[in-house]
């Protein structure tokens, strides 16, 4: 099937306005690069996702749910199926008593700050995150000692029968950077987190730490994805890359940051196929030095799954 054919079946559906056929992926991830999606399409509340999903899943597309986009890739060639945006209800984020409630499309970040800003602690360790709820809770996303695991109380989930599910803790097999939808294809509705009430002023200059930190230690001036590579058992990434001698590295236009060797950036103009090459470049050098093993912390959508 075509773009414009997937867009014209999901227009039965939905406002015809936010399914976008035959789309480049550039403007919608965190490496500003990338092919097109076949179709991608923002949908608003859960009843469109649902609608969205059964008529995806009719058509045998591939397909995948994305936030914010900063840990994904699509490779140059295209992604030959269906992105799927949260937007709308699932940006809404509300905070009571002690407890924030947050769509799986909202803003980690911003969460994080609404929750400091009602002086509740917990969450400073996600001010800098730039993903989306839904992904960070996917990942188990974490910062200067905190993660998600330490602050979910529940999460709604859609599984692939439309079925709405609540997972609590123990239900959702987190681990480091891992999670029971890393295994199972369901969707971050919303979640609830729970947290502390704590001191504005050692919880705004806890975030203010962070953000120093951040910005000495990471190239937040250049496109990038953060980490590209999880922590093996051996140690930290960043260090073994580092050891390597490969701080600027480069290909075409992606390069190791010489800030922080754990970055891939986009130093000017990279496309994905030299992001790509990069970080099998990387990973073969260390495994070739160390014997260490990296497993890329990234997605990488696309025809030939080549990493």
């Amino acid at each position: 099937m075509t773009g414009q054919e997937i867009a014209d079946i999901l227009s039965e559906h939905m406002d015809e306005s936010r399914i976008h056929p035959d789309q480049p992926m550039s403007a919608y991830t965190s490496f500003r690069t990338g092919g097109n999606a076949l179709c991608l399409v923002e949908v608003h509340n859960i009843e469109e996702l649902r609608r969205v999903l059964t008529c995806v899943r009719k058509k045998f597309l591939p397909y995948v749910i994305i936030g914010n986009g900063t840990n994904t890739i699509v490779e140059d060639e295209g992604y030959n199926g269906v992105i799927v945006k949260l937007g709308g209800d699932f940006t809404k984020i509300d905070v009571t008593g002690y407890e924030v409630s947050c769509g799986g499309g909202a803003s980690l970040a911003a969460a994080a700050r609404q929750a400091a800003d009602m002086w509740l602690t917990g969450m400073e360790f996600a001010c800098g995150i730039p993903g989306t709820v839904g992904g960070a809770i996917r990942q188990n996303a974490g910062a200067f000692g905190g993660q998600m695991s330490d602050i979910v109380k529940r999460v709604r989930a859609l599984t692939t029968a439309g079925e709405e599910i609540v997972l609590r803790p123990h239900e959702l097999q987190f681990g480091y950077r891992h999670s029971i939808f890393c295994l199972r294809k369901y969707v971050v509705l919303d979640a609830v987190f729970e947290l502390k009430k704590g001191d504005k002023n050692e919880i705004n200059g806890r975030i203010e730490q962070y953000a120093k930190e951040r910005r000495e230690k990471q190239p937040l001036d250049l496109p990038n994805a953060g980490c590209i590579f999880k922590n093996p058992k051996e140690g930290f990434s960043a260090k073994f890359i580092d050891d390597a001698g490969l701080g600027g590295e480069h290909i075409g236009g992606a390069m190791v940051s010489r800030k922080h060797c754990g970055f891939i950036v986009n130093a000017g103009n990279a496309t994905a196929t030299d992001i790509i090459e990069l970080m099998n470049r990387v990973r073969d050098e260390v495994y070739n030095q160390f014997s260490v093993r990296l497993e890329p912390e990234i997605t990488v959508l696309g025809q030939r799954k080549r990493y």
